[in-house]
């Protein structure tokens, strides 16, 4: 009654009539009493934890479940030759496995980053090249750009090694200790003639 259900639903459910349902509420069930049932059910930060694994557990058996059910048709698919539909069923037990593997973490999805210097591409080095030629009849020029390259070139070094730096360096190698052993006396030969 608290959370607004039909009376008639209620009568259904606890066999009686939708009648006595309403004079009861009526009679006993006031808005103050309505309010405190609602607050009263509201779920606390513990009830929340305890959902969620109720419900993440109640997720993968649905999920189980489902896969049964899609592999049951894939199958029946099959023996009766429709082939789309076949598919269409393996399609979806995939999504569903992919899913499950998700939820329980199994599929992890990883960025690999790259990062390339220009200056040190070959097209890079082929544009520099032709710069520079190019201002071989005008030195002034020439001096002027250069100069400025120079400290792009070396501002993109300085950048690579810092970067460099940040990375962890790697431990040395462990070097076992070993003893040295007796070395190995040869075996006597073997009495049995050779073979000719």
């Amino acid at each position: 009654m608290a959370h607004g259900i039909a009376n008639n639903a209620l009568a259904r459910r606890f066999n009686l009539s939708a009648d006595s349902i309403g004079r009861h509420a009526a009679n006993h069930v006031s808005p103050a009493l309505r309010a405190s049932i609602l607050t009263a059910q509201a779920p606390s930060a513990i009830d929340l934890e305890a959902l969620q694994a109720s419900e993440s557990e109640g997720l993968l058996s649905q999920l189980v479940h489902q896969r049964a059910r899609l592999q049951q048709h894939s199958q029946m698919a099959i023996d009766y030759g429709d082939i789309k539909a076949a598919i269409s069923a393996e399609g979806a037990i995939t999504s569903n496995l992919a899913l499950v593997g998700k939820i329980l973490g199994m599929i992890v999805q990883r960025h690999d980053v790259r990062s390339t210097s220009l200056l040190i591409s070959a097209d890079y080095l082929a544009m520099r090249q032709a710069i520079v030629t190019a201002l071989r009849p005008f030195p002034e020029a020439a001096r002027v750009v250069g100069a400025a390259l120079h400290r792009l070139e070396s501002e993109a070094a300085a950048a690579i090694t810092e970067r460099a730096g940040k990375r962890q360096a790697r431990p040395e190698p462990v070097l076992i200790e070993h003893e040295q052993h007796q070395p190995v006396t040869t075996m006597p030969p073997c009495p049995a003639p050779s073979p000719c």
